[in-house]
């Protein structure tokens, strides 16, 4: 009877450690797959591919220590060839947005504040008194942001947005918290982020007809007349805030293309010489 036992005790325990080994050379062939189709992505230029392969192969078969560490130098070289690409993407998209921004800066003047803050840049020939009257002014701040001043002389409304209309057809800045209006002598007067006009500047390049801005406020509107010289100097404001936008990233995106490469060319010195004999 004990002996009868044990023979099923060594039956069972012996086709485990079989089923657990069939399942072993299962994943590792799948594993090695996996990597053979990563070099073949690679071979094929396919680099984001065979980020895709090799990521799987990490998540899918964790245990496959040995394949996985195998898959390092493709890793490496996929990182490589993908930083390679974004690089020579990035500078098209890098000339592009400096050709841009070549093409409006001489059209601006820088403006310096005189009460220690950040300066700003207006359109040449764009008068300074738009805080002595009631009206509104584009600016693009010294980090390349569009954004809109308002003032209200002599009627104190409330301010607190603004919204642009071409007939029918109207867009309008976020209400800004009454904490943000200045009050001097009888006017009112706030500064519009860019955070408050999302979609403002593009609905205005695209309605050059928009003829009416309204100062929104709690207790009331005042509306002015958005003519052709005011809606051009917004609409520049906007173009040139948007192109130094665009170079900024394309400069940002550059520089991490180039550590990614880097780290894959530190990473790729460091793996023992390939044997091709």
């Amino acid at each position: 009877m004990y002996n009868a036992i044990n023979k099923i005790a060594l039956a069972a325990i012996l086709g485990a450690s079989l089923a657990l080994g069939a399942c072993s050379d299962k994943d590792r062939k799948g594993a090695e797959e996996l990597v053979a189709q990563s070099s073949e992505a690679i071979a094929a230029r396919n680099f984001s591919g065979a980020m895709v392969l090799l990521d799987t192969l990490n998540s899918r078969y964790p245990k496959q220590v040995e394949v996985r560490r195998q898959a390092l130098r493709l890793r490496a070289q996929a990182m490589e060839g993908m930083a390679q690409d974004s690089i020579a993407a990035g500078d098209a998209a890098l000339a592009q947005a400096q050709l841009a921004v070549d093409g409006l800066k001489g059209a601006f003047r820088h403006v310096d504040s005189s009460v220690g803050l950040e300066g700003y840049y207006l359109p040449e020939g764009t008068s300074d008194k738009v805080m002595t009257a009631t009206g509104i002014q584009g600016r693009v701040s010294d980090q390349g942001h569009f954004y809109i001043v308002a003032n209200v002389q002599g009627k104190a409304i409330g301010l607190s947005a603004i919204d642009f209309r071409d007939g029918a057809e109207s867009i309008g800045s976020a209400a800004i918290s009454p904490a943000r209006v200045v009050r001097v002598e009888g006017c009112e007067s706030a500064s519009f982020n860019p955070e408050d006009l999302q979609g403002v500047g593009q609905w205005l390049v695209a309605h050059p007809g928009a003829s009416k801005v309204v100062l929104c406020g709690s207790h009331g509107n005042t509306e002015i007349k958005l003519d052709k010289k005011l809606y051009q100097e917004l609409t520049d404001c906007y173009n040139y805030g948007s192109a130094l936008q665009a170079l900024y990233v394309a400069k940002v995106k550059r520089e991490k293309y180039e550590r990614m490469l880097s780290t894959a060319r530190d990473q790729l010195a460091n793996f023992p010489v390939e044997n091709n004999n």
